[in-house]
C-alpha cells in the first residue's frame, strides 16, 4: 500500500510538472539555463578536479596512504573504520556531494562497511571552504570574518555530531554485522577515474537543473510568498528572511544569494546562511541520496542528522558573531 501511493504521487508530481512546463516554457527554458550555467560555471570547474584526484587515490587502497597518527584517533573518535578517514578530508575540502560519493566507491570496493557508511554520513558531507568564505561571507554577508566564523562552526557542529552519534545511537547497531556491499556495477569498478567523475559530475548538473526548474515553479506560482508569510507571523523574523530559508532548503545556492538583499542585522543572516550551508538543501540531499543508493543506508537518519548539524551551526554562528563582531 505505501509503495503504491509512494507511486501514484510520483506519477501525479511528474504530471503537474509536465502541465506546468505547457503552460510557462519561456519561464521553464529561463529557470533550466539558470541551472545549467550555475553547473557549468561553478560545479564543474570546482568538483572535478577533486573527483578525479580522489577516484585515483581510493583505487589504492582505503586510508589512501594517510599515516596511523592521524587515521588511527579519527576512528577512534567517530567508532568508524580508518579508512574513512579521507571521505572526511575531501567531503570537507571540497564540498557537496563529494563526501558521499567517495563513501560509495569505498563501500562498492569492499573497504568499508556499511554501517560505517552510515556513520561517516553524520559528518562527513559538508558546504566547501571556498563556498563558505567565497561566495557566501565576501559576496553576501560582506564579512570575510563572518565566513570564518561559519566555516569553524560548520566544522565544530559535524564533529560533535558525529561523535555523538556514532558513540551513542550508532554505536550498538545490528546492522554492524552485516557484510560488504558485493554486488557493484562491475564496470564502474573497472571505470578510469576521468570516466567515473564525468557521469558524477553529470548527474550533480541534472539535480542542479532539476530543482532550479522546481524553484522557479514555486516562485512563479507564489508559493513560497504564501509561506513565508504566514510563518513570519508566527516568529520574529521577516518575511523576506524566511522566503530566504525556504528557498535555501529546497536549494541551498538560491537561498545563500537571496539573503544579499535581507535588511535583518549580520548575527541573524549568517545564522541563517549557516544553517543554509550546513543543512544542504532537498537538491544536495537528492545528489548524496543518489550516490548511496547501492548501499541502502538510513536515508531519512542522514536527513536527520543534516537538520541537527544546521541548527547547531545556526546557534554557534548567531553566538560567536554576537559575541566578537
Amino acid at each position: 500500500m505505501k509503495n503504491i501511493l509512494k507511486i501514484n504521487l510520483v506519477t501525479s508530481s511528474a504530471l503537474l510538472a509536465m502541465v506546468f512546463l505547457l503552460i510557462y516554457p519561456k519561464q521553464t527554458i529561463y529557470f533550466a539555463k539558470s541551472g545549467l550555467l550555475a553547473w557549468f560555471n561553478n560545479v564543474i570547474p570546482s568538483l572535478f578536479p577533486f573527483m578525479v584526484a580522489v577516484n585515483i587515490i581510493t583505487s589504492r587502497s582505503g586510508n589512501a596512504g594517510f599515516p596511523r597518527f592521524l587515521t588511527r584517533p579519527f576512528g577512534k573518535l567517530f567508532n568508524v573504520s580508518e579508512n574513512g578517514f579521507i571521505v572526511f578530508l575531501f567531503g570537507l575540502l571540497s564540498g557537496y556531494p563529494l563526501g558521499a560519493k567517495i563513501a560509495a566507491d569505498l563501500y562498492c570496493k569492499n573497504q568499508i562497511k556499511i554501517l560505517d557508511v552510515q556513520k561517516l554520513m553524520v559528518f562527513c558531507t559538508n558546504a566547501g571552504p571556498m563556498f563558505i568564505v567565497g561566495t557566501l561571507s565576501c559576496a553576501v554577508l560582506n564579512s570575510v570574518k563572518a565566513g570564518y566564523i561559519i566555516l569553524f562552526c560548520s566544522i565544530l557542529s559535524n564533529i560533535l555530531t558525529g561523535a555523538v552519534i556514532n558513540n551513542s545511537i550508532l554505536k550498538f547497531t545490528s546492522s554492524a554485522e552485516k557484510t560488504v556491499f558485493a554486488c557493484c556495477d562491475e564496470n564502474k569498478k573497472s571505470a578510469s577515474a576521468v570516466q567515473n567523475s564525468c557521469e558524477a559530475v553529470i548527474r550533480v548538473g541534472g539535480y542542479v537543473v532539476l530543482f532550479s526548474v522546481i524553484g522557479g515553479m514555486l516562485e512563479i506560482l507564489d508559493v513560497t510568498d504564501v509561506f513565508s508569510s504566514l510563518i513570519s507571523s508566527f516568529l520574529p523574523i521577516s518575511s523576506y528572511d524566511i522566503k530566504s530559508m525556504l528557498s535555501g532548503i529546497l536549494e541551498m545556492t538560491c537561498g545563500v544569494s537571496s539573503l544579499l538583499n535581507s535588511p535583518s542585522p549580520l548575527a541573524l543572516k549568517s545564522a541563517l546562511g549557516a544553517f543554509m550551508v550546513s543543512f544542504g538543501g532537498v537538491s544536495v540531499i537528492a545528489q548524496c541520496a543518489d550516490f548511496l543508493k547501492e548501499t541502502k543506508i538510513n536515508i531519512p537518519f542522514f536527513v536527520l542528522c543534516k537538520f541537527i548539524n544546521g541548527m547547531l551551526t545556526s546557534v554557534f554562528t548567531y553566538l560567536c558573531i554576537t559575541a566578537f563582531l
